[in-house]
C-alpha cells in the first residue's frame, strides 16, 4: 500500500505500467494515508486501486511492495507500507459510497502490456474492481484487433495512393505522346517543305527575297520546336522537384525591354500597338532572369497572337502591398469565356475557341514558375473587352 505524497496520482500510472512489465501481479491500493499505527484511515479517500486474483500477501506482491518502495524513495514519496488483506477491505466496508477511488489495470496481451486503464469512481468495491479487470481483460483482446484494422486501413490508403500515382503516370505520358506526335509533326513538316523550297529556287538574284523568306520561315519553326520541347522539360520538371532559381536583384525597366525586344517584331507583323508603363521608382524585384523573361514572353506572345491586326497590348508595373511589384499584361482580345478561366491554368488545356493548335502548356508553366518566386498568377477578362493578366513578384531587400 503506498501512502501518497504530493503528485502521486500522476505518477502511480506510470508505477503500474512498470511494475505490471516485470511481474505476474495486478494487485495494490493506494491510500492518501495511515495512523500512527500503521493502520489506514477510512475517513481518508481511496487514490488508487490495483485489481488482482493473487492475495496481498503473496511472494509477488511482496516484491511490488519492495519494488514501489523503491520508486517511491525516488520520486520522494512520505512512506511505503504494507498491510494485509482485511486493512483494505475495511477501507471498503466502513463507508464504500464516500471513498473515491482512481483505478489504474494494465492491459495484458499476449504482445505484453498494451497500456493501462485508469478509472475514477466514488464506492467502487470488490464488485466494481472485478468488473473493470474484466473490461480490461476485453480491452487487451480488442487493442490488437484495432491496432491491425488500422494497419489494414493505412496500407490500403498507401496502395490507393500508388495505384492513382501510376494511372496519373500513364496518362502523362499519354498526353506527352499526343503533343509529340501532333505538335512537333507540324513545324518539322514546315521546316522540310520550306527547304525544299530553297532548293527549287535555285541561285538566281531575282530569287534571294523568296529565298529570305523561306529560311525566316524555317527560323520560326525551329523556335516553335525549341519552345514547345523546353515547355515539356519543365512540365517534366515541375512534376518532382521544384525547378532550381538563380534569385538575383533585377531592374524592373530592364526586365521588361530585354523580353519586348524579341517580341516587338511579332506586334509589329500585325499592326500591333506594345507599350510599356512603369510606376516610377520602381524598386528592383527579387527573381531568377531566365524564368522571368520566359513567363512574359508566353503571357506577352499569348496577348499578340489573340489581339486581332491592329490592336493594342500594353504591360505595366507598379508596387503592390506586401512589398512586392506587380506585372500586368493587358490586351484588347476577344476575351475569355466564363467558362474557360477556370481551366487556364490546368496543363494540356486548350480552348476550343483557340486560334491554331497549341499545347495548353504554357500557362501552366508560367503559373508554376510565379508560384515558385513565391508571387502570384491572376486573369482578369470579359467577352468582347480584352484580358489581363497580371503576376507578382517579390521586391528586393536591400
Amino acid at each position: 500500500m503506498l501512502c501518497a505524497s504530493d503528485g502521486v496520482a500522476a505518477s502511480f500510472p506510470a508505477l503500474v505500467d512498470r511494475l505490471s512489465r516485470w511481474l505476474p501481479v495486478r494487485v495494490a491500493l493506494l491510500l492518501e494515508g495511515v495512523d500512527a499505527s500503521g493502520v489506514p484511515v477510512p475517513e481518508r479517500p481511496c487514490l488508487m486501486a490495483w485489481h488482482s486474483s493473487v492475495r496481498m500477501k503473496s511472494p509477488p506482491f511482496q516484491a511490488v511492495a519492495h519494488a514501489a518502495s523503491a520508486y517511491a524513495y525516488l520520486v520522494g514519496l512520505e512512506r511505503v507500507s504494507l498491510q494485509g488483506r482485511d486493512a483494505i477491505e475495511g477501507v471498503f466496508k466502513a463507508e464504500p459510497a464516500r471513498v473515491p477511488g482512481k483505478v489504474t489495470l494494465p492491459l495484458v496481451a499476449k504482445e505484453g502490456v498494451l497500456g493501462v486503464l485508469h478509472v475514477e469512481a466514488v464506492g467502487l468495491g470488490e464488485d466494481g474492481l472485478a468488473l473493470l479487470d474484466a473490461v480490461a481483460n476485453l480491452l487487451a483482446v480488442a487493442l490488437p484487433k484495432e491496432h491491425a484494422l488500422r494497419r489494414e486501413v493505412r496500407l490500403r490508403e498507401r496502395a490507393e495512393a500508388l495505384f492513382f500515382q501510376a494511372q496519373e503516370a500513364v496518362r502523362w505520358r499519354d498526353e506527352l505522346l499526343t503533343v509529340v506526335s501532333h505538335d512537333i509533326k507540324t513545324p518539322l513538316l514546315a521546316v522540310r517543305m520550306n527547304a525544299e523550297m530553297i532548293l527549287n529556287a535555285g541561285t538566281a538574284p531575282e530569287k534571294e527575297h523568296r529565298r529570305r523568306r523561306y529560311l525566316e520561315n524555317i527560323v520560326l519553326a525551329e523556335q516553335q520546336m525549341s519552345s514547345l520541347i523546353g515547355n515539356l522539360l519543365d512540365r517534366a520538371r515541375l512534376r518532382g522537384m521544384p525547378i532550381p532559381l538563380t534569385l538575383q536583384p533585377l531592374p524592373v525597366d530592364a526586365l521588361l525591354a530585354q523580353a519586348l525586344e524579341v517580341l516587338r517584331p511579332l506586334a509589329l507583323e500585325k499592326s500591333q500597338v506594345l507599350t510599356v508603363a512603369l510606376a516610377p521608382e520602381l524598386p528592383p524585384v527579387l527573381a531568377d532572369r531566365e524564368r522571368i523573361l520566359q513567363v512574359l514572353a508566353n503571357l506577352v506572345s499569348n496577348a499578340i497572337k489573340f489581339t486581332p491586326p491592329g490592336g493594342a497590348i500594353e504591360v505595366r508595373a507598379r508596387l503592390v502591398e506586401g512589398a512586392k511589384v506587380c506585372v500586368f499584361v493587358k490586351d484588347s482580345g476577344p476575351g475569355i469565356p466564363a467558362e474557360d478561366a477556370p481551366h487556364l491554368f490546368e496543363r494540356f488545356w486548350r480552348a476550343s475557341h483557340s486560334p491554331g493548335r497549341g499545347t495548353g502548356l504554357g500557362l501552366s508553366i508560367a503559373w508554376s514558375l510565379v508560384a515558385a518566386h513565391g508571387g502570384t498568377l491572376h486573369v482578369e477578362s470579359h467577352e468582347g473587352q480584352g484580358s489581363t493578366f497580371s503576376f507578382t513578384l517579390p521586391v528586393a531587400l536591400p
